[in-house]
Order: C-alpha cells, then structure tokens, then sequence
C-alpha cells in the first residue's frame, strides 16, 4: 500500500482575549479561511502577565483558535495582524503542515 499523497498547507495558530473572538473568526473568514476549530479556554503567562480568566466573569480568559488554509492567506493574516491585534493580548503564529485532502483548505 503506497503512501497518499500530501500537500503542502499553512496552520495558523491565534491566541486571543476572548473578548474579541467574534472579530477574529470573522476576519478569518473575510481572509478566505474555509474551517477553523476553537479551544475557548486557554491560559497562559506572556508579556501581558499570567492569562487564565476569572471562572464566573471570563474576564481575562484566551481562547486558542487553530486553522488550516493556503500559504498566501496565512501570511497575508500573519502580516495584517501586527495592525489589527496590536491593542490585545493576543499572538499570531504560523507551522508548515502537510494534508492528504487539500481541497479542504
């Protein structure tokens, strides 16, 4: 049995304030992003300090959103986002990913 072929494709990775979780799903969406998963607890420690929310409140609380798209669309969001996230908690990051059904991203 021979391998499937892969293909080559970006994951792009951001951590937000939950807070604005809506205006990033949304801009991904604007940017061609086809399919996204949400993880919307995630805490941390970084240059805005210790991040883990307030159970009742979610005051503080991150969210971890994970996507898988075409290389021109992760850097277009990588680059647009030094501007759009500059004023929240927040970090973009991309990986080099390999898929068997590109036509999914």
């Amino acid at each position: 049995m021979s391998d499937a072929p892969v293909h080559r494709r970006k994951k792009i990775e951001i951590v937000c304030e939950r807070a604005i979780l809506d205006d990033v799903l949304e801009w991904l969406r604007e940017a061609g992003v086809t399919g996204h998963t949400v993880i919307p607890h995630v805490a941390g420690h970084g240059r805005q300090g210790r991040r883990d929310g307030d159970e009742a409140s979610r005051i503080l609380e991150n969210a971890l959103v994970i996507a898988i798209t075409r290389e021109d669309v992760a850097r277009r969001l990588l680059r647009d986002s030094v501007e759009r996230l500059r004023d929240f908690a927040a970090i973009v990051y991309l990986c080099d990913v390999e898929v068997a059904r590109p036509d999914h991203f």
